[in-house]
């Protein structure tokens, strides 16, 4: 891939940051709008490290995310992607859960005057952006910039054809969601788009008998798969799960994991140490990030998400 050409992403995808940095992939941000003011997740490791640590529900609680506007999507495109790129592909959170897909796509409508007479008065090379709709979230969407990278950096295909290759694998990711802290979900059921899955006597049940539910998202849809006796008590059973999985085959050679916190919280928890050696011994790989700031408002801090890429029926 020409060094003109980049990959982009928007915040929410729970990609590393050394990965981010190895392979030059540019974050739009996304705005958080809480009881204090605003500011920018763009997935800065400090700024997160900061969030994490002095998150609370009095500030971030009722937070909302926001991507965005068509104005600050053009001033990015002026200032940071048109002087080093030619051709930007972007990667998006699934549509049908946020807007980010349909804001690049209308800046990108706007701008389009503008670069063609760029290219007549400055002699520059044509500017493209071209945008993909990951269909997915959090890890999910991450998964697919991990194998897409890997076809172009380390396959060397052409980018038309890794996006062809990933758009096969897409209906084929499985995330999964263990949110930490019922009641946060619960207060803010009427927040989240397109999804009200928790109801108020499943809710009063599970936070009685100290429940965790583990949900699916695959295709768009998002489903309650189980429970667990507390969030490690749900994790070992995501865990025991996905063995299940990999023992019969995936298609991507990553599983993808993000957990909404420091990650010293949870990286030497036996029951994930455990299930990374398995991994290891599958010849699977694994990343581990922190969950970005918008996905935290939104599923609460302290939530745990993987996801992993199949072609066979789940067992």
């Amino acid at each position: 891939m020409s060094s003109r050409t980049c990959i982009a992403v928007d915040s929410t995808c729970d990609l590393p940051a050394k990965f981010i940095q190895q392979h030059n992939i540019e974050v739009l941000p996304i705005y958080i709008n809480h009881s204090k003011g605003q500011e920018m997740d763009y997935r800065d490791p400090q700024t997160m490290l900061n969030f994490y640590k002095n998150h609370s529900r009095a500030v971030y609680g009722l937070a909302q995310s926001d991507p965005l506007s068509v104005n600050d999507m053009t001033e990015i495109l002026k200032e940071r992607l048109l002087p080093k790129y030619d051709l930007v592909q972007v990667v998006t959170i699934n549509s049908k859960k946020s807007d980010v897909f349909k804001r690049v796509s209308e800046a990108a409508l706007v701008n389009e005057p503008k670069f063609r007479e760029m290219e007549r008065s400055e002699g520059r090379a044509p500017f493209r952006i071209r945008l993909y709709d990951s269909m997915s979230m959090f890890t999910g969407h991450a998964l697919l910039v991990y194998e897409l990278v890997k076809r172009i950096h380390v396959d060397k295909l052409p980018l038309n054809k890794s996006i062809r290759e990933i758009d096969n694998m897409r209906d084929q990711v499985y995330g999964y969601l263990i949110p930490n802290d019922l009641s946060y979900m619960r207060e803010r059921r009427h927040l989240r788009k397109g999804d009200n899955n928790i109801s108020w006597i499943n809710f009063k049940l599970a936070s009685a008998l100290n429940l965790r539910p583990i949900v699916q998202l695959h295709r768009g849809a998002t489903d309650k798969i189980d429970t667990g006796k507390g969030f490690l008590g749900a994790l070992e059973k995501l865990f025991v799960h996905v063995k299940k999985q990999i023992k019969q085959g995936l298609t991507s050679e990553v599983i993808a994991m993000s957990y909404g916190g420091l990650l010293e919280e949870i990286k030497d928890e036996p029951v994930l140490v455990e299930f990374r050696e398995f991994c290891k011994q599958h010849n699977i790989k694994t990343m581990l990030s922190m969950m970005s700031m918008t996905g935290a408002i939104n599923v609460g801090p302290k939530s745990f998400a993987l996801s992993f890429a199949t072609d066979k029926n789940l067992v």
